[in-house]
């Protein structure tokens, strides 16, 4: 989606939404084109019309009329049909639609010098197109400030008003309403509801109605027409005015925000002092941010000098290939989600949870658990850290009382030995205090002063592509008195190394033992130490803040294994009070970190599928509702929950935060996954992916032959995907990890350089870990776009 339709300071573009048909949006596009050539007669300020589709033509035509009362207009229909019938009846070739986009985003001639643009659409608000899809979701990626022609007849303040909201709904501006001064008068409450009356504060103008047709006499309905846009003229020069003030207090605002953001923001995960441009991201739709950005000479967009000249803002469109630290699911914008939070905000706001029940938290908790049948309990926090944090709590308390330790906090000073849990070395579960003690000494939590390493982490062994090889890189702490940088171990190809939820052990038998060596010795020696371990946790398959480590799945699966069939006898555990119940834990509690991973990020419902095991707790979030609100879920068994019940209230589990099971998340929870289960269907949206991979039980976003290419490049060391994840390392032998400054060339190429394909990748780097995300919505063409670019940034690094 190119940038050259969006407006620019110079380049003023309207969109043209009625509230209804035959309300006048052609006499007011008209008279709109004729103000606007009025106002910029000093400066010869050119005016364009567009009309995208014309169905009735010959006999109508939209732009024949508009054309004829304006003389030095250009104009252009770009799709016409012979039948007055919507679009969508008037032709079966549904195909048109992407190619009007594509007309529409070609670079428009006069996009960076002063000039006008008005684009009249057909119909109503929600008049499909040619495809059945409403205008209203199918102009959204322009988003252009919408000039919204009101309906002045009986009945008419309902639909203006309607046809309002659902254009605010999607995120459009309106900066005028504009209708006829008819007898029902109803401008008059309109201006009060919407208009310089309300807090709403829209330009709401009444103009006369046009004069009665006279079919019999063209010529002097025509003379008749030319006096009445003559007289249209002094109420709608006006309006151009009040829209021309709106479109440059707008670039006002887009010029100081770069600087105006340093100065107030504290960012996270960012070092200010090293930040050289502020991504002013004015609005988002499926994969793109349509940003702004100083097309001067300037070299970042720092101006606290006040001798600096202005900076010329301009739009530049980036493909969000973070998928906003991961959490879109089904694109920005995506008007379903939108509904479903407005429909749940309109008829609860937000409502207390404890000992209460609605029917999205429930209708919501009843979907997750008919997907996970193995679970019988939701327990609802508002972000991953803190579902973590639940998790944690829930197998903590689990083991204690199994093994007879106390629960209480107070034992800590005691002689008994703290708490702790079992955890894959690179793992990351969070912000918080409790997550970050989870997880091994790193980047994150080495200048937190409160952090206190609780458990131990295991060295884990991980998955590669390299030079078109699959293979396995097995550290040398995992082997017996070796010495060195590890092992690699090859394989045919990534499904023989994900075959372990089908093979178990039998995929590499030799390679099984060494792990259940290795394993086994680090559980002897924690038993020797008299550690008290409470739970087993992993992020299952990918430890993505860690650095996009898909781990080999062999391995967690034989860790596993281990601890739930041999766990309590090597730790030297005797159980104490052991509830009976059927989907009883075993060894220790496993916990899954789906956070990240969870709802097809890899392809596959849960990351889970990948080993072959079901968890005893898991934690969702992110894509769980689709990249639209902040909502987590911590799923569990029954025999969990049972560790709790008791007469004594302060045995429950006593965690949660004021916006508990918030109905809009709930909501929007269960409008994303159930999209998301359509669209992994066989004749789903992710059927073309899977084609390209048919051979395979695998499948990924990112094509073979990409994945292979990146793989042999000079700088890479290796190269990894599943599902909609790409991750490429990069060769760095100074300083690979977080800390690693081999990525911020490219980084900086791949947001800000000048590419072939015409727009730019957001990408937020992992040290010299580069990597490339999709959401679950993003279509074929999109992912190879952002592949050839991607590999233009590395061929010319």
């Amino acid at each position: 989606m190119p940038a050259s339709f969006h407006p620019t300071r110079a380049f003023q573009a309207y969109q043209l939404f009625a509230a209804n048909t035959n309300v006048g949006k052609t006499v007011f596009a008209t008279g709109l084109c004729r103000a606007a050539a009025l106002f910029g007669k000093d400066t010869g300020r050119p005016v364009f019309y567009i009309k995208p589709v014309q169905t009735g033509y010959p006999t109508d035509s939209d732009e024949r009329h508009v054309k004829s009362f304006n003389s030095n207009l250009t104009s252009s229909t770009l799709y016409a049909y012979p039948d007055p019938v919507s679009p969508h009846v008037a032709t079966d070739q549904a195909s048109n639609t992407s190619k009007l986009l594509e007309y529409i985003n070609k670079p428009h001639p006069t996009a960076n010098k002063d000039s006008f643009l008005f684009l009249e659409t057909a119909g109503g608000v929600h008049s499909p197109v040619m495809s059945g899809t409403s205008q209203a979701d199918f102009y959204r990626p322009f988003r252009l400030p919408t000039v919204l022609i009101g309906d002045s007849n009986l009945g008419g303040i309902s639909t203006t008003i309607t046809s309002y909201e659902s254009l605010h709904l999607r995120g459009y501006d309106i900066p005028a309403i504009l209708l006829f001064d008819q007898q029902y008068k109803n401008h008059s409450l309109l201006n009060s509801r919407l208009g310089s009356g309300s807090d709403k504060n829209i330009h709401v103008a009444a103009v006369p109605p046009p004069p009665p047709l006279n079919l019999d006499n063209p010529d002097l309905d025509r003379r008749s027409m030319e006096s009445y846009y003559a007289q249209l003229d002094e109420h709608l020069v006006p309006v151009i005015k009040h829209l021309d003030h709106w479109h440059n207090a707008r670039f006002d605002r887009l010029e100081t925000m770069a600087q105006s953001s340093r100065d107030k923001f504290w960012w996270p995960f960012t070092q200010h002092e090293t930040v050289k441009d502020v991504t002013i991201i004015d609005s988002a739709h499926d994969d793109h941010f349509v940003t702004y950005t100083d097309k001067s000479n300037q070299k970042s967009n720092v101006h606290k000098d006040a001798d600096l000249p202005a900076p010329v803002m301009g739009p530049k469109v980036m493909f969000d290939s973070c998928a906003s630290w991961w959490t879109q699911g089904l694109g920005h914008a995506n008007p379903n989600l939108t509904l479903a939070a407005a429909h749940a905000a309109g008829r609860y706001g937000h409502i207390i949870f404890p000992e209460s029940t609605s029917e999205v938290s429930l209708s919501l908790a009843e979907s997750i658990l008919s997907r996970d049948t193995w679970a019988s309990r939701v327990f609802f926090s508002d972000n991953g850290s803190t579902a973590m944090e639940v998790s944690l709590k829930m197998a903590m308390s689990a083991t204690a009382k199994r093994y007879g330790w106390s629960r209480s906090s107070s034992a800590a000073s005691s002689a008994q030995p703290p708490i702790d849990i079992l955890g894959i070395d690179g793992s990351y579960h969070g912000d918080t205090i409790g997550t970050m003690d989870a997880c091994a000494p790193n980047v994150y939590n080495d200048q937190v002063q409160w952090y206190q390493p609780r458990g131990h982490w295991l060295k884990a062994p991980s998955v590669h592509i390299s030079k078109g090889k699959s293979y396995v890189r097995v550290p040398a702490q995992m082997l017996a008195g070796q010495k060195g940088t590890g092992l690699r171990v090859d394989y045919h190809s990534l499904d023989t190394i994900y075959s372990v939820h089908e093979q178990g052990a039998a995929r590499d038998p030799e390679l099984a033992r060494v792990y259940g060596d290795y394993i086994r010795t680090e559980l002897d020696s924690m038993r020797a130490q008299g550690r008290r371990i409470g739970a087993l946790l992993m992020e299952p398959v990918i430890m993505g803040a860690g650095g996009m480590i898909f781990v080999d799945p062999l391995f967690q699966r034989t860790l596993i294994d281990i601890v739930r069939n041999e766990g309590a006898d090597l730790l030297g555990y005797n159980v104490t009070n052991s509830l009976e119940t059927k989907d009883n834990w075993q060894g220790l509690p496993v916990v899954f970190d789906e956070v990240f991973a969870g709802w097809y990020r890899l392809g596959r419902r849960s990351a889970s599928e990948f080993l072959g095991v079901t968890p005893d707790i898991v934690s969702y979030a992110k894509t769980l509702t689709g990249g639209l609100l902040p909502l987590a879920l911590t799923v569990t068994k029954e025999s969990i929950y049972d560790v709790f019940l008791s007469k004594n209230k302060p045995d429950c589990l006593l965690h949660g935060h004021s916006y508990t099971a918030h109905p809009m998340g709930c909501a929007v929870a269960k409008e994303s996954i159930e999209s998301l289960d359509k669209m992994a269907s066989p004749t789903g949206a992710w059927a073309p992916f899977r084609k390209e991979w048919k051979d395979s039980t695998l499948w990924s976003m990112w094509s073979r032959e990409t994945i292979d290419r990146l793989s042999h490049m000079k700088q890479v060391e290796s190269v990894m995907s599943l599902g909609s994840v790409l991750a490429v390392e990069l060769k760095d032998d100074l300083n690979a990890g977080y800390g690693s400054m081999t990525s911020q060339n490219i980084v900086q190429d791949l947001r800000n350089g000048q590419f072939t394909e015409g727009i730019n990748l957001f990408v937020r780097p992992l040290g010299n870990i580069v990597y490339l995300m999709t959401s679950q919505i993003t279509t074929q063409e999109n992912v190879r776009q952002c592949e050839r670019l991607f590999l233009e940034c590395l061929e010319r690094q």
